[in-house]
């Protein structure tokens, strides 16, 4: 399912974009899905902001088959080098273009890891697919990340004792209060209809402005090992559980366990 190659990219880089089995039929239906879910481009929200995003609030089947698709956990398994899976969260968005604007991008860490939590078996560390359900590319808000810059933060955790042991736990880090390290620059993540870009959000990354003429549509799904709890902070751990609970009556019986 995944080569030697993409599984080095990975680790090294911090991001690398597959192949998925998704139909034009299904990116069909989840774009039509968002088009129902966020505001139209004419509307007067839509032509207050560009970039209109939703997190674990929606039960719209397209969506639900997104989460529950096998392939995803597959793939979470093979690189987080376990056995067993559970699903953490979702984020949609869809960015509408915005030609006559200067390209702009902003830069964050998620959440950061030491190199102990990086190269553990099972990974001690939430694993993000970001499923591209159009067409990116270096105009059309694509993703910004700085290759390497999550193995260069987790060697600088690694060295400082107070932060060797800690648990990890999401919390956003913004492009100044990042450690002084020598990043190299940020690339722009290019991408078909219905491939999907694995990568750790603990990279140096963030979104980007939409100078192209035709709307992003992309969704954000993570993972994680199912011996390992990495929570939001509040309120936003409490909405997942939530969402958790509220999944159990929408998932397939032989899925639910992605949220067990």
């Amino acid at each position: 399912m995944l080569t030697i190659h993409q599984i080095d990219q990975f680790e090294q880089d911090g991001a690398v974009t597959i192949d998925t089995p998704l139909t034009s039929e299904e990116l069909q239906r989840l774009r039509a899905t968002y088009d129902q879910l966020f505001p139209t481009a004419d509307s007067e929200e839509g032509r207050k902001q560009a970039r209109h995003s939703r997190t674990a609030n929606f039960f719209d089947q397209p969506i639900i088959d997104l989460i529950q698709h096998p392939f995803f956990e597959d793939v979470a398994a093979s690189l987080l080098r376990t056995r067993e899976i559970r699903f953490q969260n979702i984020g949609i968005s869809k960015t509408y273009p915005r030609p006559n604007e200067e390209f702009s991008f902003i830069q964050h860490t998620d959440i950061q890891y030491c190199l102990d939590d990086l190269d553990a078996t099972p990974r001690r560390m939430v694993l993000s697919f970001f499923v591209w359900l159009a067409d990116v590319n270096e105009k059309r808000a694509p993703l910004m990340y700085r290759r390497g810059s999550h193995r260069q933060i987790a060697a600088w955790r690694q060295r400082d004792p107070s932060l060797r042991n800690q648990a990890p736990h999401v919390y956003g880090t913004t492009e100044e209060n990042l450690p002084p390290l020598d990043y190299v620059a940020p690339t722009p993540i290019v991408a078909r209809a219905g491939q999907a870009t694995m990568l750790t959000t603990a990279l140096v990354h963030g979104p980007s402005s939409n100078v192209d003429t035709r709307p992003r549509y992309a969704c954000h799904l993570s993972y994680n090992s199912a011996d390992l709890e990495i929570p939001l902070p509040e309120p936003a751990h409490s909405a997942r559980l939530d969402y958790h609970r509220a999944l159990r009556d929408h998932l397939r019986p032989s899925r639910v366990h992605l949220v067990s």
